[in-house]
């Protein structure tokens, strides 16, 4: 916990950048481009991986990166179905769930499939036994890959399936990576505008957006503010804010000001920045400045909204009982606080 803030981390990727699993010259450039956001993205106090190319991490440095040495209560392990580039993918649902079983009691896990890589009917039998052997709680999806493959979240015959098969079988929530090109997708195909209609025909699902749907924030933002099943991930903003805290200001303010605090969720993008704390410790400090307040209308940045985006509104929506599991994991005398 952080000043009494339950800490659900929503966005924990075990990655495999090996050699074994990373697709010829192509691939290895992809995953240099990764590093190179890292490094983009990093000072003295909130450093990159420097491990993460060629890199594979095990369970036990992941655990003790974010249950000993964070104020991480829990955390989501989420497979990256990337399969052009990688040959399991970025984050592979396996090494996701290994996560899960070593760390049964804080982590839960988010599977991934890709219906043109896998096929339609592949990627529902995988579904289907991520859910049922492995226990995922949500699946993440991403729809750009390399050389103009691309499918639409609106698509009746390739993501509507996919919808339902969650839906039939208790998972209500799914999570799609927008905007923030990894290599050579194509642009247009990284925008969220194929939600709307994706999040209309299923108002049962939630549909949650990561990024902030960088560069497509307005849009982004906008879809969340007329749609109450679409909510919005803030990874790679916190990782972004130490760099460049004026323009993260605005994003958040926007964010708040039209969706507001519910729809909100805390990302750490770990373990591509692995010193998870540091950033749990300026989120927790962050402040909207009066003159973005008075210029712009953001409202101030309270405790109450980073609590619920810290951990509250993700464990709500999953049906994690705080209190329970607090208790559980720090005792009585922490569930009271």
């Amino acid at each position: 916990m952080k000043d009494g803030m339950f800490v659900f981390d929503n966005v924990v990727h075990m990655y495999d950048n090996s050699e074994r699993n990373v697709v010829g010259t192509e691939g290895a450039a992809v995953a240099g481009n990764l590093d190179g956001f890292g490094k983009l993205f990093s000072n003295a106090q909130h450093r990159h991986n420097a491990n993460f190319l060629g890199g594979v991490l095990d369970v036990e440095e992941a655990g003790r990166i974010l249950f000993e040495e964070s104020d991480t209560d829990m955390a989501m392990a989420q497979t990256v179905p990337l399969f052009g580039w990688w040959k399991e993918g970025f984050s592979p649902a396996h090494r996701q769930y290994a996560l899960k079983q070593a760390y049964p009691d804080r982590v839960v896990f988010c599977g991934g499939v890709d219906p043109l890589y896998q096929g339609i009917d592949g990627a529902l039998y995988e579904l289907e036994r991520q859910i049922t052997e492995w226990g995922a709680v949500s699946m993440k999806f991403y729809q750009a890959h390399r050389k103009n493959i691309s499918w639409r979240a609106d698509d009746p015959r390739l993501a509507y399936p996919l919808y339902e098969k969650c839906l039939e079988l208790g998972v209500n929530n799914v999570q799609f990576h927008k905007g923030v090109p990894f290599g050579t997708e194509r642009m247009e195909d990284m925008k969220p505008n194929d939600l709307q209609d994706a999040a209309s025909e299923y108002p049962e699902m939630t549909f949650i957006i990561h990024h902030l749907g960088d560069p497509y924030i307005d849009e982004t933002i906008s879809l969340a503010a007329r749609n109450k099943n679409i909510w919005i991930a803030l990874s790679a903003w916190i990782n972004i804010y130490p760099i460049m805290p004026r323009e993260s200001l605005h994003r958040l303010g926007k964010a708040l000001f039209y969706v507001g605090p519910d729809r909100l969720l805390w990302g750490s993008e770990a373990f591509i920045w692995p010193d998870v704390q540091s950033y749990i410790d300026v989120f927790a400090e962050v402040e909207m400045p009066e003159d973005l307040q008075d210029g712009y209308g953001y409202p101030a940045f309270t405790k109450e909204m980073k609590r619920k985006i810290f951990g509250e509104n993700y464990a709500k929506l999953l049906g994690i009982d705080i209190d329970a599991k607090i208790k559980e994991l720090h005792g009585p005398a922490a569930a009271a606080h």
